[in-house]
C-alpha cells in the first residue's frame, strides 16, 4: 500500500486520477473517499483527467463518498461496524469478478474526526484486516487483490505530528508500505536534469555511470518520481545487483531479473520474473507484454545490465537489441533509462551504443552531468 502526504500546493488530483483511471482501465473496482467539501471538485477533476465518472458509477466500478458520509454515517465512528462492512465489500468485490479492489482514502487533515488521527489509525491497524475470520476467511487467499492508497494533508502540521502519523502507518508492515511525499518526489528525477516531469515522459536516456559511484541513487529518484505520479515502473537487472538490493522492498516496482542459470521465464514472486540473461528474444517479448498491458499509462522502464549484455552476447547483437527496443519505445508515453558502464568497453563500443540515444546522462563521483538532450 502507499501513504501519500501532500499540501494545498500539490496537484493531488493528478495523482489520484491516474491511480483511479489505471484501475478502471485494468478492470478493477475503485472506492474513493475524500474530504466532504471537495465533492464537486473531485468529480470535475476526475473528468478533466479522463475518468468518465457517471459511466463508471452507473456500472458500479467506481464508488465516490465523502469521509463523513462513510465513516460517520450513524453519527459516530463505529470501528466494529466499519471493519465488518469493509470486509464484506472486499469479499463481494472479489465475487463480482473484478481483478483488484482499489481503495483510495484521502483523509485530508483528519478534520472529519476533529483532528483525532489516532482514532483512524486504530481502525486501519486492526489485525482483522490482515487475518480475517468467519465469513471473511477467504480474504486471506487474495491479499494481492487489495490495492490501498491513503493520503494525508500535512499542511499546518508540526514536524513531530507528521512524523508520528507516518510512523504509525509504517508500524503495521514496514516492507509493504510506501511513503510518498508529493512535493518532494513528484519530480525527484526530472529536476536533476532541469526539466518538469511532463518533459521527461517519452524520452529514451542512456546513463553512463562510474561503478564506483552511488549511481543507484539516480534510479532510486526515478522510482520515487514514478510512484509519486502513480505511473508503472519496471526494472531489468539481476538478483544480486545494487539496484535490486536497494529497491527490492518497494512493492510498486516490478522486476525482470536476468539470470544465466535458467532457460525460460520463471515467476519468482508477484513483482519479480526471472528471465534468461542471454535470450534477447525473450527479453524483447517481456518488454512488449508490458507495453501491451499499459497502453494508456506513462510507463517507466530501467535496463540496468546493458554492459553485461554486451559481454555475454556481443556488441553486434546488443546493438540490434537496442535498435528493436528503441523502436518499441517510440510511444510518447514510454520513458526509458539504459545504464552503461563505459569503463568496461573499448571507446568505439561505447561510442556506437551512445549514438543510438538522443538523450545522454553521465554520472560520476562528482555527480550527474547532462551531456545531450534532444
Amino acid at each position: 500500500m502507499g501513504v501519500i502526504t501532500y499540501t494545498s500546493t500539490a496537484d493531488k488530483m493528478k495523482v489520484f486520477s491516474a491511480f483511479i483511471r489505471e484501475g478502471l482501465e485494468n478492470g478493477d473496482k475503485v472506492n474513493y473517499l475524500y474530504p466532504d467539501e471537495e465533492s464537486k471538485v473531485v468529480r470535475a477533476r476526475l473528468w478533466d483527467h479522463g475518468v468518465d465518472v457517471e459511466k463508471h458509477e452507473r456500472e458500479g466500478s467506481l464508488i465516490l463518498e465523502g469521509l463523513t458520509e462513510y465513516y460517520l454515517s450513524r453519527g459516530h465512528f463505529g470501528k466494529e461496524r466499519l471493519i465488518d462492512d469493509g470486509l464484506k465489500k472486499r469479499v463481494e468485490t472479489k465475487r463480482q469478478g473484478y481483478k483488484h479492489m482499489r481503495e483510495l482514502d484521502d483523509l485530508g487533515d483528519f478534520s472529519f474526526l476533529k483532528g483525532k488521527w489516532q482514532t483512524y489509525l486504530e481502525y486501519w491497524d486492526d489485525p482483522r484486516w490482515e487475518t480475517p475470520s468467519g465469513p471473511y476467511i477467504e480474504v486471506l487467499t487474495y491479499t494481492p487483490f487489495i490495492i490501498e492508497l491513503t493520503a494525508v494533508n500535512v499542511e499546518g502540521m508540526s514536524d513531530v505530528q507528521r512524523s508520528e502519523i507516518l510512523k504509525a502507518f509504517w508500524a503495521r508492515e514496514p516492507s509493504a508500505v510506501v511513503s510518498i511525499d508529493l512535493l518532494e518526489y513528484a519530480d525527484a528525477f526530472s529536476r536533476l536534469i532541469g526539466m518538469p516531469h511532463k518533459k521527461i515522459v517519452g524520452r529514451n536516456f542512456l546513463l553512463e555511470f562510474d561503478p564506483a559511484s552511488d549511481y543507484e541513487g539516480i534510479v532510486d529518484s526515478l522510482v520515487k518520481e514514478a510512484i509519486a505520479n502513480v505511473e508503472p515502473l519496471f526494472i531489468f537487472t539481476s538478483t544480486r545487483s545494487v539496484i535490486h538490493t536497494r529497491l527490492a522492498k518497494q512493492p510498486a516496482v516490478r522486476f525482470f531479473l536476468l539470470s544465466t542459470s535458467i532457460s525460460k521465464p520463471e515467476l519468482k514472486s508477484e513483482n519479480e520474473v526471472l528471465l534468461p540473461a542471454e535470450n534477447i528474444a525473450l527479453i524483447l517479448d517481456s518488454i512488449n507484454k508490458v507495453l501491451e498491458e499499459y497502453t494508456h499509462a506513462n510507463v517507466f522502464l530501467v535496463f540496468h545490465k546493458l554492459s553485461e549484455l554486451i559481454e555475454s552476447v556481443g556488441t553486434e547483437r546488443t546493438y540490434r537489441f537496442l535498435q528493436c527496443a528503441l523502436e518499441m519505445f517510440s510511444s510518447q508515453k514510454v520513458t526509458t533509462i539504459f545504464l552503461l558502464n563505459p569503463l568496461a568497453h573499448p571507446p568505439q563500443v561505447t561510442s556506437q551504443i551512445r549514438g543510438l540515444f538522443p538523450n545522454l546522462l553521465v554520472y560520476r563521483k562528482n555527480g550527474l552531468e547532462v551531456t545531450k538532450i534532444a
